[in-house]
């Protein structure tokens, strides 16, 4: 096995140079730096974190709790966002996937702890507010896409209202005069505030509010959620008669692509679409592509593992951008 001494001898420096490296100290010269990499790369030399723990009393291991992240493709960016910084940083990642049925979030905490976790980030796959175990204060903690009520903990959360303004908004200033929301359920945090920034939208522009209509498409049933989007959006493209639709999520926005195509209506010309989410390669596959607001997936991924790693401790609750992704719908 390849030590940390044989690759010292390799790139010609001291033993204490490459431990610098390998630990990201950022005192090291640049020249010196490059050698030991080259080094560590040329001989396939591996760190032992065991022993590293030993020495610095520190794990390296920040934990990162995903409440159901995993069953939505476009989560994960909330995960590849932290991981890519435990990368830079020489950190470990340990992801738990927990939800209601299987795995308990108080059992991730206290697995997380067994390993000496550092810092616990706790993710969930969609914006709301949690209830998290008291045991997690004991460690530095952030949420990210969700909140806690008390505001005992730091978190990011993605501005909903802003996004849903900022689209209005768009569709408003190529033309569009009579939009058709179809929101998702409004007992979620992203529905209400998503039919808020829509309504901030027409207000701002002073138009009337008959050249709106905003419904719920997504409604809960027997403990189970349903869409009823196509159905809603045939009977009020004919009555109603928009000219464009917002669609609040773009699963959505497939089934009202398909309803304009029966009702021989074509995309981007005789109807516009926008949605939210940018989920995953739905807005490519159709066609015209889907203009969407992307969810700040990442960038709140990353914006929570700085914030363990800077050492705050202020319980902040900061919100995140969505950003306008534009293509062919619209």
């Amino acid at each position: 096995m390849v030590t940390i001494k044989d690759v010292a001898a390799h790139a010609g420096v001291a033993f204490k140079t490459v431990s610098r490296v390998v630990n990201n100290d950022p005192t090291v010269k640049p020249k010196n730096r490059e050698k030991v990499l080259k080094a560590i790369h040329e001989l396939g030399y591996r760190p032992n974190r065991a022993a590293q723990m030993t020495r610095r009393k520190k794990s390296g291991i920040i934990g990162f709790i995903a409440d159901e992240l995993l069953r939505v493709p476009y989560t994960f960016d909330l995960i590849r966002g932290a991981q890519d910084l435990a990368w830079r940083h020489n950190k470990e990642l340990m992801v738990l996937n927990v939800n209601v049925d299987k795995y308990s979030v108080e059992g991730a905490v206290d697995h997380l702890f067994e390993h000496r976790a550092e810092g616990i980030i706790y993710a969930a796959m969609y914006h709301r507010e949690v209830s998290v175990p008291s045991q997690l204060a004991e460690v530095p903690a952030v949420l990210a896409n969700c909140y806690d009520s008390s505001g005992l903990y730091p978190s990011i959360v993605p501005d909903e209202k802003e996004a849903a303004r900022e689209i209005t908004q768009t569709l408003l200033d190529k033309g569009y005069q009579r939009v058709l929301f179809l929101n998702l359920n409004e007992n979620i945090i992203a529905g209400r505030l998503r039919k808020a920034g829509v309504e901030q939208a027409f207000a701002e522009n002073n138009l009337s509010t008959e050249n709106v209509v905003i419904e719920s498409v997504i409604v809960r049933e027997n403990q189970i959620e349903r869409s009823v989007a196509r159905e809603r959006a045939a009977d009020l493209i004919t009555r109603f008669k928009p000219d464009a639709i917002l669609c609040g999520q773009d699963p959505i926005a497939v089934e009202v692509y398909f309803v304009a195509q029966a009702l021989g209506l074509q995309v981007g010309k005789d109807i516009g679409i926008a949605s939210f989410d940018d989920w995953d390669i739905i807005p490519t596959l159709l066609q015209p592509g889907l203009t969407t607001m992307a969810l700040p997936h990442y960038y709140m991924g990353q914006w929570a593992f700085n914030y363990l790693l800077d050492g705050r401790s202020d319980k902040i609750r900061e919100t995140a951008r969505f950003s306008l992704v534009n293509r062919q719908s619209f």
